[in-house]
């Protein structure tokens, strides 16, 4: 938790932020709100992928 990511969908950049929160198989993860952004769930069964 923490950790500055970025997060990708088919090859296109969705955004950079904070992991609030994550799954214990890091699976689905929650992105930080950052300025007028909210909160945002991620996960790797919908295609997602994050990079550190």
């Amino acid at each position: 938790m923490g950790d500055c990511v970025e997060v990708w969908l088919s090859g296109e950049h969705v955004c950079t932020g904070m992991v609030e929160e994550a799954t214990a198989d890091d699976s689905v993860l929650w992105v930080a709100a950052e300025g007028t952004r909210t909160r945002q769930l991620f996960d790797k069964h919908s295609g997602y992928e994050v990079r550190a």
